[in-house]
């Protein structure tokens, strides 16, 4: 989650992209709609589209960052400086809060160094909360970025497509081929392995100039994107004891639905309305804070709506799980805004 282009807290030489911010509203709406897995009665199908929906969210902020991080220059030393504040406190910080909670290690010894180092020792094995890995995938991509710098400044179209095309081959077709066949990739090429390609997508798609035939193409991967991976969680499709082929974010059929979406986003975003591209601009600079904080605003939620002698299974999937999405989403923006306001505070949600 890279805010270079849009925020006007910094000078940079680049210009505000209104799709930018229309698609981190989008992003972190449908982040936000990807955890209320408690509430809602049914019917199944309306869960399983709410759910496929919302598979595109951590996608788009891949694509994103990709797209911002890799359109600017800036030497080594400077990218790491700015992008510590953004990302290094705010990760030490929620994965110790989230660590406190979950794991409640000063109950039995009270504030001891040893229960203080063992949170750190879990944080260095892995997230504190679930939706705390994208800290670990984002900061992975973070060290390699100034050497995927340098190649996106030199590389033609051509070259970042063979990157790209690299990629694939690797990742989303080698997880079926693996999982349905014998094959088994046994080279070294974990180097181009991860989510470095869709960093380099969003950097090509970003791109792109936005034609007819581009918004036909992207409805057409958008609908087989979408028609697949709901027919995935819908039907429970196997393997069901291995996420990666059809599962997972560089699962081909939600990579489809990704590029899709994220040139459907660009499109409308380049067409907003003024009071849309406002109210996009106004939320942009707090989506990070709202991906933070978002999972304790649900959490909290259903602690009070249980409170209150209610059950978050009750009424409709259809109206309840959107109407809690827009309820959490409201909550958590306003609690980043105000602790954006609170100087001592504000590194917590940069």
């Amino acid at each position: 989650m890279d805010y270079q282009l849009t925020t006007t807290e910094e000078k940079t030489p680049h210009s505000i992209l209104p799709w930018v911010d229309f698609m981190r509203f989008v992003g972190t709406v449908l982040v936000t709609l990807a955890h209320v897995d408690v509430w809602g009665s049914g019917p199944f199908w309306a869960d399983r589209i709410f759910y496929t929906i919302s598979r595109n969210g951590v996608p788009l902020f891949f694509l994103m960052s990709g797209f911002l991080l890799l359109s600017r220059q800036e030497d080594t030393v400077t990218f790491f400086r700015k992008r510590a504040a953004k990302i290094l406190i705010p990760f030490i910080i929620w994965s110790v809060i989230y660590d406190i909670y979950g794991s409640h290690p000063f109950v039995e010894t009270g504030v001891t160094f040893e229960a203080i180092i063992g949170i750190f020792v879990r944080i260095l094995r892995g997230p504190r909360a679930a939706h705390l890995w994208f800290f670990y995938a984002l900061i992975g991509l973070y060290f390699f970025t100034p050497i995927l710098r340098l190649f996106v400044a030199k590389a033609k179209d051509s070259d970042i497509l063979y990157y790209i095309g690299l990629w694939f081959v690797i990742m989303p077709i080698m997880f079926i081929l693996e999982e349905f066949t014998p094959i088994k990739n046994g080279f070294e090429m974990y180097y181009a392995a991860s989510y470095v390609g869709y960093f380099l997508l969003g950097l090509y798609l970003g791109r792109l100039q936005t034609t007819p035939r581009l918004l036909w193409t992207a409805i057409a991967l958008f609908t087989v994107g979408f028609v697949s991976t709901f027919a995935v969680f819908y039907f429970d499709l196997p393997p069901q004891n291995n996420e990666l082929p059809f599962r997972s974010y560089p699962s081909l059929n939600i990579i489809i639905m990704a590029i899709g979406t994220f040139l459907l986003l660009k499109a409308a975003g380049e067409r907003i309305r003024q009071w849309l591209a406002r109210l996009s601009s106004l939320v942009s600079p707090s989506t990070f804070g709202i991906y933070l904080i978002h999972s304790f605003v649900l959490i909290g939620m259903a602690a009070a709506w249980n409170a209150l002698g209610f059950a978050t299974k009750d009424g409709s999937s259809l109206l309840v799980i959107p109407i809690v999405t827009l309820i959490a989403f409201l909550l958590s923006w306003g609690i980043t805004a105000l602790l954006r306001k609170i100087p001592v505070l504000r590194t917590m949600v940069p």
